[in-house]
């Protein structure tokens, strides 16, 4: 349980139902998605206590699909997760290549979830970011096979 965020663990606290009948691996799944979710949606300059935290403007992303936004725009992606989300390691982003949108990016980001326990393998982690005409980043888990 102390892998997961501060506010996750005191509203478990609060309502303990909410965690009934989820392992602990996909409670840290699940919370590292809504990390994820937010520290890609917040912009760069809008946390006061740090600047760097979030990703440029990304409002007017549908003018500029041009080649070199998706590289571009995978490597500020991968800086936000090394600095901020520790609790993943070797992370790797590619073009998903299964469907492709003419409003939207995706990509599907993979790497592992470092082990809670000594002594214990560190987990696969895996999850789509599509991001739309408007900026807005989506994180879906993948289905495991």
């Amino acid at each position: 349980m102390s892998q997961i965020r501060l506010l996750e663990r005191l509203t478990h606290f609060e309502d303990p139902g909410l965690s009934d009948g989820v392992s602990p691996d996909r409670q840290l799944s699940e919370s590292i998605g809504l990390h994820l979710t937010r520290l890609l949606n917040t912009r760069a300059g809008s946390v006061p206590i740090d600047a760097q935290y979030g990703l440029a403007d990304m409002s007017n992303i549908a003018g500029s699909f041009a080649v070199g936004t998706s590289e571009a725009l995978s490597e500020a992606i991968l800086r936000q997760i090394s600095l901020y989300e520790p609790r993943l390691r070797q992370c790797r982003i590619s073009v998903s290549s299964e469907r492709r949108d003419v409003i939207a990016l995706r990509f599907e980001l993979s790497g592992l979830l470092a082990a809670s326990r000594a002594n214990a393998p560190d987990l696969p982690f895996s999850v789509s970011l599509r991001i739309n005409s408007a900026g807005r980043i989506f994180v879906d888990r993948l289905a495991r096979h």
